[in-house]
């Protein structure tokens, strides 16, 4: 560990801080060493935090980067102390590592910044003490197996979208893995398992007694003799289905020679390949019971849920992750069997009639015994053998209960990390939907923006573009004003510009335009503004609601209206005015609005 320590260089770690684009040039000259005392008190400001301890402390461990003259390379003459951008939580178990000799795993912070920053320390993850270095492996294989998941998901099609210009082959396996990107390769998904499941229930069926009603025979046949046409109609939709999706699953792999030794693929091989070779063997009675083998492997079709089930695929990697523990689970189970079935069969030897006729025979007894079944078709008659056959079982109920917790532990670890997965592209689709509709509305408001004048043409031909419209200081403000107020008090406000407009988009003879900012109040000299008064406006609305001329048309007349009391003089009117810029007033006219 000291020589690993040692090939520590300083140029390395000067490249980790951020010095990389200085390797070019060449590097400042070592710093000498300060004369000091033998003991002084040293300053570690850490991001702001400063942090006092002796010089003694650090140079317990002289291969560390605080423990060596490579630290002078961080010192700040001016201030006098030493300075790292670094996290001052994580530099807090650092230098306790350098007071106590113990260095401690913090569990609220991430393990792999933890890592980086003992990596930048010069510290070995093997100085973690005792009492947090089982959860610290635990958390580092946490991590990385999450990590791998993450990596797996986004190479299987969970990852983000694929680019226009992605090739036949990404397309189909992103629809193979991920069936919910497309509706096609939903349909297809839902196919496949239709057929599956067809498939392991036709295998099921066609054992079924079946007995001949037309001969009218006491004998009973299975129905796959009674109807051999229709289940071998049904053998072959299902195999073309399989065999149809393993070519194309073959084609679409990023890997074709990884796919081939992939267990899935094995298990869709198992699955068609009876049917083929049945269709090449002759029926005869030699080759018949070879056949009849091969057609067993026809239930390993179910093994095809596991890619559409989730809680198979957790199981399997459960049983993975667990491999160790089953390999002493199974190796104690033989250990004493074979202990247990030598002792019960010399303990029954003597007897009459007894069924351990051999050690083998008594691997029967002590199998069904350890693992609590019971069956009782073999059972032992002397004292010694009931003996240990008590023993047996006892010992069976130890042997069985021990790995299991772990395999628990295992399976709801598992579980909870592809929760957690699930949430984590759940969360990272909800973004990916807030940031489109985020550049959509961005759109419609640069849309909104031109329609309301803010951007005008310049230019012409090929080189016309938009600009932004020349405004005065006290237009801006006044439109800035207005949207104010419309905030404030739920208001819609339309200055004597835009509703001038929005009359003279009324035509006299076909009224196929209106402004959407025009009040919708019935008609009055004392009514042309809207109150802020929400009784008033319900009774306005009550009003409304009660004439017979439909909306759109009140809109149009009251249009009209409001153009014939512009052309004509009309006494001094009750109106809200806003003068931006002190010469003329801007007319301000409001109509209530639903609140946000």
């Amino acid at each position: 560990m000291a020589a690993g320590l040692a090939t520590w260089l300083p140029f390395a770690r000067a490249a980790a801080v951020g010095w990389l684009p200085l390797a070019q040039q060449p590097l400042p000259p070592a710093p000498g060493v300060k004369t000091s005392r033998g003991d002084e008190v040293l300053v570690v400001n850490v991001s702001g935090r400063r942090f006092e301890t002796w010089k003694n402390t650090l140079d317990r461990y002289p291969d560390t980067l605080l423990g060596s003259s490579e630290k002078e390379f961080f010192y700040d003459a001016d201030s006098g102390e030493y300075f790292f951008d670094r996290d001052p939580d994580m530099f807090r178990h650092v230098l306790n590592f350098y007071r106590t000799g113990r260095l401690h795993c913090p569990r609220q912070e991430c393990i792999q910044a933890f890592d980086e920053e003992l990596a930048f320390y010069g510290l070995v993850p093997e100085l973690v003490g005792d009492c947090c270095l089982e959860e610290y492996r635990d958390r580092k294989k946490e991590n990385a197996e999450r990590l791998a998941e993450d990596e797996e998901a986004e190479q299987a099609g969970d990852g983000p979208a694929l680019p226009a210009g992605s090739s036949l082959r990404q397309r189909l396996w992103r629809a193979f893995e991920n069936p919910h990107t497309s509706t096609a390769a939903l349909v297809f998904y839902y196919v496949t398992g239709f057929f599956i499941a067809v498939s392991v229930i036709a295998n099921v069926v066609e054992t079924i007694p079946c007995r001949g009603a037309a001969r009218r025979s006491s004998r009973e046949q299975p129905c796959g003799e009674r109807f051999p046409q229709a289940f071998f109609c049904m053998d072959t939709a299902c195999v073309l289905i399989f065999t149809g999706e393993y070519l194309l699953r073959l084609f679409a792999a990023p890997s074709r020679c990884r796919f081939l030794r992939s267990v899935m693929s094995l298990i869709d091989v198992v699955a068609i390949l009876p049917y083929y070779i049945g269709l090449l063997v002759p029926k005869n009675d030699d080759v018949s019971g070879a056949f009849v083998t091969l057609r067993v492997f026809r239930v390993f079709r179910i093994f095809k849920f596991s890619r559409h089930s989730q809680g198979l695929r957790i199981l399997g990697y459960t049983l993975k992750s667990c491999a160790s523990e089953l390999g002493f689970l199974l190796f104690s189970l033989t250990m004493a069997i074979i202990i247990f079935a030598t002792v019960m069969f010399y303990a029954e030897k003597g007897t009459n009639k007894t069924n351990f006729t051999s050690i083998p025979a008594a691997f029967w007894y002590t199998i069904v015994t350890m693992t609590t079944l019971g069956y009782g078709d073999m059972v032992p008659s002397t004292i010694a053998g009931k003996i240990f056959g008590s023993i047996c079982s006892l010992s069976g109920v130890l042997v069985i209960a021990l790995p299991v917790p772990v395999i628990v532990s295992n399976f709801s670890r598992i579980y909870h990390q592809n929760q957690r997965a699930d949430k984590r592209r759940a969360q990272q689709k909800v973004r990916l939907a807030r940031i489109r509709l985020a550049k959509s509305g961005t759109t419609n408001a640069f849309l909104q923006y031109k329609q309301n004048g803010g951007l005008e043409d310049s230019g012409s031909g090929e080189e016309q573009a938009l600009c932004v419209r020349n405004r005065s200081a006290f237009e801006q403000q006044h439109h800035h004003l207005l949207h104010c107020l419309e905030k404030t008090t739920c208001h819609e406000f339309t200055d004597e510009l835009t509703f001038s407009e929005a009359l003279g988009a009324v035509s006299p003879g076909g009224r196929t335009s209106r402004s959407t900012s025009v009040s919708s109040q019935p008609m009055g000299h004392g009514s042309l503004l809207s109150s802020c008064c929400p009784r008033r406006a319900k009774r306005r609305a009550i009003r409304l609601a009660n004439s017979t001329a439909s909306v759109s048309r009140g809109s149009m007349q009251e249009l009209d209206m409001l153009a014939g009391l512009r052309r004509s003089p009309a006494p001094q009117r009750q109106e809200n005015h806003l003068n931006p810029g002190g010469g003329g007033s801007s007319e301000l006219r409001s109509h209530h609005c639903t609140p946000a």
